[in-house]
């Protein structure tokens, strides 16, 4: 008798509050599948209600993977989370069970389905972090790996170890010149003599400029502001020993056999994508509702004891990167360093409080009203992010090998059996049996002008102050109503206000500015 086939890998796409976690529930029970979360923030240990992870009681609905794998003091990134979600799938595939890959981060979901990632400087990942943990003699008591910051305290400006103290580093940047800054990184990573957690004392728009000295096509593809893809880039420059650059791994992996101009071939051929969908009105106001719900949850204890371990003891902090980063975390932080637990406990017995007729509002109050007002644009604004990465990433583009992406309307919660459970059932059911599905998957199509215009190029608009890559938005920029707006009261509108900054084919080695 022939073997059974594997089953299909299915993914769940979607922004935010489509509803990614109830269909994967459902699908895991029916086929027996087992739940690889793809997302960025819910890797990390804690902020259960920030994250808005499977709660416990759904965990033991359905086995999952790749929660809470990671203390907020490492760091963890696409290459990590690639290295451990493949051998979970390819063992989920071996046994017969479905793998169904759910998240909100969708550059997660791509390193599993093409082989996107570059070779063995970023698959290596050094810690992007500055600072370690010692001991008294100054080992590193977490083998490299740790992100955690020093606390507060007379001893701050001792030597940590990596080459002087942070605040030695920041002193010593903030008397050089950018120029000398730019030359100095520039010879020290000509010769290998720095890391990649010495590049991350500095700003984007710093290494931006030594990036354009090492690896010009990367850099013209990069905004100054994208440090974490700035560095990643000199990573790759370092690792070789100068010998290579981001852009010619990239151009190899191009060129290999089902690439794109996104990256590398298809990884596995039996895909299954599910495209959870809501009209963008009712989604805001489920985003807003759902934020409004996590206070009741427990959202206040949640951040101020994470606060209390995990930022407020230690003089620095990056909010732009690990589980900091979070939307729903950083939101709060003015609020957390302003107000204690004590008014944490007033605003929760005002907020639960049957009524509040002439009682005395609590002092935090109108800052936390501000914070949770903030959380629902930021997190409305991702919601969109998200589904436009979709469009262009995984439909917009017509040389991709893309697998059938099928849309499921979720923006009725009465209809939900209908529109999406049976739907995504009937799709599935035909794949396994190796039949059409009943419904047709969603059509792709390029934007006819993104596709016709370079999305490389370095653009610099002098008139809004704004550095723009790629000749498609630059376009896009120079119609825009703001820009004609700020030209018009521009002095400069006169001679156009513009100054546009196209590299050349073969240009020579940028220079530091002077």
């Amino acid at each position: 008798m022939k073997p059974a086939a594997p089953p299909p890998i299915v993914v769940i796409l979607g922004s935010t509050g489509t509803g990614k976690t109830k269909l994967s529930l459902e699908l895991a029970v029916r086929y027996g599948g087992e739940i690889v979360s793809a997302d960025s923030m819910q890797v990390y240990k804690g902020l259960d209600i920030v994250t808005a992870k499977a709660t416990r009681a759904e965990q033991a609905i359905a086995k999952h993977h790749l929660l809470d794998v990671v203390t907020p003091d490492r760091a963890f990134t696409v290459a990590h989370f690639r290295e451990q979600a493949l051998p979970i799938i390819e063992s989920l595939l071996a046994a017969g069970r479905m793998p169904i890959v759910v998240g909100g981060t969708n550059y997660y979901i791509e390193s599993l389905l093409w082989q996107v990632l570059i070779g063995d400087g970023v698959r290596r990942e050094h810690v992007r972090r500055r600072h370690h943990r010692q001991t008294a003699d100054g080992d590193d008591i977490d083998g490299g790996e740790s992100t955690k910051r020093p606390k507060s305290g007379p001893d701050d400006d001792d030597d940590d170890g990596g080459g002087g103290s942070e605040v030695a580093n920041q002193q010593q940047q903030q008397q050089q010149k950018p120029e000398q800054q730019v030359t100095e990184l520039l010879d020290r990573c000509r010769a290998g003599a720095i890391s990649v957690d010495q590049l991350e004392s500095h700003d984007g728009p710093l290494l931006h400029k030594v990036l354009a000295a090492v690896d010009q096509p990367s850099a013209h593809r990069l905004h100054p502001n994208n440090k974490r893809k700035i560095i990643r880039a000199l990573e790759v420059y370092l690792d070789s020993g100068g010998t290579q650059t981001m852009d010619q791994v990239l151009n190899a992996q191009r060129a290999s056999p089902g690439a794109s101009s996104l990256g590398g071939p298809l990884r596995y051929e039996n895909v299954v994508i599910l495209w959870l969908r809501c009209e963008q009105d009712a989604l805001n106001k489920r985003l807003d509702a759902r934020v409004d719900s996590m206070v009741a949850q427990g959202l206040l204890p949640e951040i101020r004891a994470f606060y209390e371990q995990h930022v407020k003891p230690y003089k620095h902090h990056d909010y732009h990167q690990g589980i900091l980063q979070s939307i729903g975390f950083k939101e709060f932080v003015k609020y957390l360093q302003r107000y204690d637990t004590e008014q944490d406990r007033l605003l929760l017995q005002h907020l639960t409080a049957e009524t509040t007729d002439g009682a005395d509002q609590p002092d935090g109050l109108a800052a936390l009203g501000v914070c949770l007002d903030y959380l629902k644009l930021v997190t409305r604004r991702y919601a969109r992010r998200q589904q436009q990465w979709i469009k262009n990433r995984f439909l917009g583009t017509l040389d991709r090998d893309v697998p059938p992406i099928y849309a499921l309307d979720t923006t009725d919660v009465t209809c939900w059996k209908d529109q999406v459970t049976d739907r995504a059932v009937a799709i599935i059911d035909a794949v396994v049996d190796s039949r059409s599905p009943p419904y047709e998957p969603v059509m792709r199509s390029a934007n006819p002008a993104s596709d016709s215009l370079s999305k490389e190029g370095f653009y610099e608009c002098a008139v809004c102050q704004r550095v723009i890559i790629g000749e498609y938005q630059w376009q896009l920029h120079l119609r825009s109503n703001k820009h004609r707006k700020v030209a018009k009261r521009s002095a400069a509108a006169s001679l156009g206000g513009v100054v546009e900054k196209k590299p050349a084919p073969n240009a020579p080695e940028a220079a530091p500015d002077t």
